[in-house]
């Protein structure tokens, strides 16, 4: 149904004029009946909002180029009002069509870049002075020269870090899958993989768009969420050592044990559990910078007396 010329009508004149609340009205409607739909808009917007000539379109006018087949057709026939009628919103239809067409075909003059890490960690400075740090296995996909209304790269999976320059009249925008982030200047860590998304905000503020009109939420600094994809759910949290990949430091203010065996669980690539015989409620105080996982597990043992035994996949620690 995607490809009805009455779809491609509605997309076009939103984005025309964005203000119109009937028009927002219909495409909220719209995109709501199918994710089909509403990755159908967002594929449209984003090739609009990409094209940064977008105004040479303006002097197409679509009323006059319409009248003028429709006074045509009258001429060269009037057996049938009803071929008219059809013919005419076929000339509509090829119009719009062909705007986007030229759309796609400015698109693709903009170079874009792929880049994507192994087992290293590697870096990329964007054109408007953007840093973007990447975890290994990450891959991001950016245009070489931003054009348009929006600064817009892709992170398809993996973990990175970035420090966006501030531009008020351009967002920065993170796209992942049908998830967002938008932020004017900030800093801040996402670890995407296919079944969530961790948003860690170590400066300034950024907005988290879930998908195509789901709740947004806004994070400052310190501040972070957790997204689970499948279940279109996310929870809010303090942010702890997101960066620590890159900053190889490890800080843990007032923090519950179990919470720490999480971290180093996730820092460390180990699965470290926590067993305790009752209620424990101690939190932990530390800072560890590039130490073994050994070191830091001393520490814990030292520190609340626990007692440590492996398995062939674990690491439980235990309470005394």
């Amino acid at each position: 149904m995607l490809n009805q010329p009455e779809y491609l009508d509605l997309i076009v004149r939103y984005l025309n004029n964005p203000q119109d609340e009937k028009l927002h009205s219909d495409i909220v409607s719209f995109c709501a009946e199918s994710k089909s739909n509403a990755s159908y808009f967002k594929d449209v917007e984003r090739i609009w909002n990409l094209s940064s000539q977008s105004g040479r379109l303006n002097h197409l006018n679509e009323k006059e180029a319409v009248a003028n087949f429709h006074q045509a057709l009258k001429k060269a026939s009037s057996r049938s009002t009803n071929l008219i009628k059809w013919l005419s919103g076929v000339a509509a239809t090829i119009l719009l069509a062909g705007s986007l067409y030229w759309l796609l075909e400015l698109r693709n003059t903009v170079e874009i870049i792929s880049l994507k890490t192994t087992s290293s960690i590697d870096s990329v400075r964007l054109a408007d002075g953007s840093a973007v740090v990447l975890a290994n296995h990450t891959v991001v996909k950016y245009p070489k020269v931003f054009k348009g209304s929006s600064r817009e790269i892709f992170l398809s999976k993996g973990k990175a870090f970035f420090k966006v320059t501030k531009d008020p009249q351009h967002p920065f925008q993170i796209i992942m899958g049908e998830s967002k982030v938008s932020v004017l200047g900030t800093s801040f860590n996402i670890d995407y993989s296919p079944s969530k998304i961790d948003l860690d905000v170590k400066t300034g503020k950024v907005i988290f768009s879930p998908y195509s009109n789901g709740a947004s939420s806004i994070l400052t600094a310190g501040q972070a969420l957790t997204y689970n994809i499948q279940k279109r759910e996310f929870t809010t949290r303090l942010s702890q050592n997101a960066d620590s990949w890159l900053t190889k430091e490890l800080v843990f203010v007032d923090t519950p044990l179990g919470e720490v065996c999480k971290q180093l669980s996730h820092y460390y690539s180990k699965n470290i559990k926590l067993e305790a015989n009752h209620q424990f409620v101690e939190k932990f105080n530390a800072k560890f910078e590039k130490n073994s996982l050994n070191e830091v597990l001393e520490v814990l043992k030292a520190t609340y007396n626990l007692k440590l035994r492996e398995t062939k996949d674990n690491i439980i620690l235990t309470t005394p």
